[in-house]
């Protein structure tokens, strides 16, 4: 299982079109890892509900697909933000 704790983004603001990798922090025993969009992508699909942000509360909020040309990651919607994958520290 995977929690993404970071993003980096190609220009600023940061927008979810801009996000070029995402800081995948391994929760159980995984490798710590940069993983660039269309890799993260992949992921996710092979491997649903296996990956998450946080909220501040501790809440997990699962990320999915999201099928578009090109395909990205987003959060599912849960009517919060602070665990939008775009709250998350930037690098």
């Amino acid at each position: 299982m995977y929690e993404i704790t970071g993003i980096q983004v190609s220009s600023r603001p940061p927008k979810l079109d801009v996000i070029t990798n995402y800081y995948f922090q391994g929760r159980n025993g995984e490798e710590s890892v940069w993983v660039s969009k269309p890799n993260a992508v992949n992921f996710v699909r092979k491997h649903p509900n296996t990956v998450y942000t946080s909220g501040a509360g501790g809440s997990k909020t699962y990320v999915e697909v999201v099928e578009a040309a090109p395909p990205y990651l987003r959060t599912k919607p849960n009517g919060t933000t602070g665990d939008n994958l775009l709250s998350l520290p930037t690098y």
